[in-house]
């Protein structure tokens, strides 16, 4: 049985199931367009993630069923830790990052450093099969982690609050500790062989860096806000209202929004546990 976060990056929660919709069903819905189903696109991406919300886990839920009535070979021969590590390097996910909005260099090198990382993550899975290879992934990763938090560093100077800056010091923190449980894994895997947990580990940055860059969007642009990019995060949220408008009033609600996804993400956490 997995067991809260709080327990140490160890024994965290798989955190495939938040990678689910983004990494492999929005893709799926960004195709409908050529089958001539543009018209629903909007709607069924809103949809999915209103039920990730309130069911968390729903998406990766839904397509282990989909594979088992469907394509039952497929189930049995596909490893959902290692599919959506691998496609991460295929979504486009733009809408993640700084926008072109902001000029200072200092978010464009945010957005190459952190785009860069998640590049070389995804990898992973193709690069695990050859020792030599692995190692100089390896070496990129560490490399790539490094710049990250400089670039991550520097953005400190455009937040306005003090709320705002401890906001972006505890997802520094988070993504700290999954680089050091990255490292552990890197290590224990030339001892025991066991991909899938690199590949779980590999997921779980991934998961930091969007984090990361959420939390510099919602105190540095808050008007390009998309509320359907980060399923997960502000699960049970609002469930019986309408899901918060990506463009924010003013400064107390964007730090109410902060300190609400703060509080959201332990919860889906211990939800797994």
């Amino acid at each position: 049985m997995m067991t809260s976060i709080g327990e140490g990056p160890s024994s965290a929660v798989n955190p495939t199931n938040a990678l689910v919709l983004p990494n492999i069903l929005y893709p799926v819905i960004g195709q409908l367009d050529k089958a001539g189903y543009k018209d629903i696109q909007s709607d069924l991406r809103t949809t999915l993630f209103k039920l990730e919300e309130i069911y968390p886990g729903f998406s990766n839920d839904f397509l282990q069923s989909f594979l088992n009535k469907e394509m039952p070979l497929l189930s049995s021969t596909t490893n959902m830790n290692e599919l959506t590590l691998k496609l991460e390097k295929y979504c486009d996910k733009s809408s993640y990052f700084i926008s072109s909005s902001r000029s200072e260099q200092d978010f464009h090198e945010l957005n190459l450093r952190s785009k860069n990382l998640k590049r070389i993550l995804s990898r992973i899975p193709d690069d695990i099969n050859e020792k030599r290879e692995f190692l100089e992934t390896i070496k990129e990763i560490a490399s790539a982690i490094k710049k990250t938090l400089d670039s991550v560093t520097n953005t400190y100077q455009y937040f306005k609050s003090i709320d705002g800056r401890q906001a972006l010091e505890n997802e520094k923190k988070e993504f700290i500790k999954y680089s050091k449980h990255f490292s552990n894994t890197l290590k224990a895997y030339f001892r025991d062989s066991n991909r899938d947990d690199v590949f779980i580990a590999a997921n779980h940055l991934l998961i930091q860096t969007d984090y990361l860059l959420r939390t510099i969007k919602l105190y540095c642009e808050t008007d390009t806000l998309d509320e359907c990019l980060y399923p997960l995060l502000s699960q049970h949220q609002n469930q019986t209202k309408p899901l918060p408008s990506s463009r924010y009033s003013s400064n107390n609600q964007q730090q109410h929004n902060i300190r609400q996804s703060s509080n959201i993400r332990s919860t889906y956490e211990q939800n797994y546990s």
